[in-house]
């Protein structure tokens, strides 16, 4: 009994500590420059796919965000453009990045939170 016990614990963390590093933002982007696909300037950027209902949700709040910082959004179909997903480790929809001058990654989140495109902004130092 105990063993099975035992067992049952491993398999649980295992999928627990699984999933917790599924979810975490992606390291490839976050030490990375978006300048490889055209992106040289701060900016918000948005990876999403076409069936991603949180993305949808998501672009309007990150569009006034970024018009408020006065920098450009940038909308990134990671379903349209795989490459893009492969080479920066993207696994999940949304993503959002925000760059800085040289299209330098300063910031790189999964999901969107109430305050999240604010807190993204401003933890990026970008003036706005």
């Amino acid at each position: 009994m105990t063993t099975r016990l035992l067992l049952a614990a491993a398999i649980f963390a295992l999928v627990a500590l699984s999933v917790i590093a599924w979810r975490r933002p992606p390291r490839r982007l976050g030490a990375s420059s978006l300048a490889s696909i055209g992106i040289r300037d701060p900016a918000v950027v948005q990876f999403t796919t076409a069936t991603c209902a949180p993305c949808k949700v998501a672009a309007p709040h990150l569009r006034s965000a970024a018009d408020r910082a006065a920098i450009p959004y940038h909308q990134i179909d990671v379903g349209e453009r795989p490459d893009v997903a492969r080479a920066y480790g993207i696994r999940r929809v949304p993503t959002i990045a925000v760059t800085g001058p040289g299209g330098k990654v300063l910031g790189v989140w999964t999901g969107l939170s109430d305050d999240i495109a604010e807190a993204a902004l401003s933890a990026s130092s970008i003036p706005g």
